[in-house]
């Protein structure tokens, strides 16, 4: 029912905590659960949980396994101990998870920073097999686990891409930018995803919020894949809500237009627009890509440019050498 009600949740965390240790598994994993379903924060509640969970952790099932650490990691409650202990728990039994569980449980540890390159493998070896039974978000975040760690895995790269271009019109706007962001990551060269991605997003290109858009074109500038259509559409998206763009879509927008020599003067004039209110939010990179990406254009704007220069000067010590010879 997504019913908000704090004073209950705190009821129930005082409740539990004299009893947390007779709660079996399913129990532990559906009581964090819903305070992260919540969004209830109860930092007392997570560890009681966690250490209530680590001696029993082999009662776990696939799905209370992948439960618990996607609690903890939505509600970024940081526990080492409990993700190794789970990561052990889970690979003997990585089989037995299902689509969701696979790509729940390496989207937590890639969203708490949390390595375990022997659980990425396992969870790579288990999905594959079963990858067609995988829906369109949960493709997009198992890359988007193993790209946000840095795991390689060619293998499980181009089984998703081979799943998901058959279905690649059911993906929404998340799910696209998030697949070639990570292929991009990766450095993993699928031109055929590539394509089909663009064409799946530009009937959709209104629904893509500021970063996916500045996120599918900087995926497809990395990896050097020409489409002058969708950059024209991600533009035409762009501009009418140019003002909700961060520092960082901003530059990185720019960026990828430059990168891929595409001339689009009126979306670099909006981002001018909305850059220099907002530029002393810009980090050194940011003001860096931004003007080298002006540059490479040729697209005058002297306002910009003494704006972040005015930036600049008094951070420019925490320039490295790229920042400080692009700028």
């Amino acid at each position: 029912m997504d019913h908000q009600h704090p004073t209950l949740f705190d009821e129930v965390a005082k409740a539990a905590f004299p009893i947390i240790g007779t709660f079996n598994s399913q129990d532990l994993a559906n009581t964090v659960n819903a305070f992260a379903k919540m969004d209830h924060q109860h930092p007392m509640v997570f560890d009681a949980v966690a250490k209530a969970a680590i001696p029993i952790i082999d009662t776990f099932n696939s799905q209370s396994l992948a439960n618990t650490v996607n609690a903890f990691a939505k509600m970024d409650h940081q526990h080492p101990i409990l993700f190794d202990e789970v990561a052990n728990a889970a690979i003997p039994v990585i089989d037995t998870f299902n689509s969701q569980s696979l790509a729940n449980t390496v989207n937590a540890f890639a969203k708490m920073d949390h390595e375990h390159p022997m659980l990425f493998d396992g969870v790579a070896k288990a999905a594959i097999p079963i990858i067609s039974t995988f829906k369109p978000q949960e493709l997009a975040n198992i890359v988007n686990a193993f790209a946000k760690i840095d795991h390689q895995h060619p293998t499980l790269f181009d089984a998703v891409a081979k799943a998901a271009i058959p279905i690649i019109d059911t993906f929404n706007s998340q799910s696209l930018a998030n697949t070639v962001n990570a292929f991009a990551k990766m450095d993993h060269e699928h031109p055929m995803l590539f394509d089909e991605v663009a064409t799946a997003a530009i009937p959709i290109i209104s629904t893509f919020k500021p970063q996916e858009l500045a996120n599918i074109v900087n995926a497809f500038a990395k990896m050097d894949h020409e489409h002058p259509m969708l950059f024209d559409e991600v533009a035409k998206a762009a501009i009418p809500i140019i003002d909700t763009f961060n520092s960082q879509d901003l530059a990185n927008a720019v960026n990828a237009f430059a990168k891929m020599d595409h001339v689009h003067p009126m979306l670099f004039d909006e981002v001018a627009k909305a850059a220099i209110p907002i530029i002393n939010t810009f980090n050194s990179q940011g003001l860096a890509n931004i003007v080298n990406a002006f540059a490479k254009m040729d697209h005058q704007h002297p306002m910009l440019f003494d704006e972040v220069a005015k930036v600049a000067i008094p951070i420019i010590g925490t320039f490295n050498s790229q920042a400080l010879a692009m700028t």
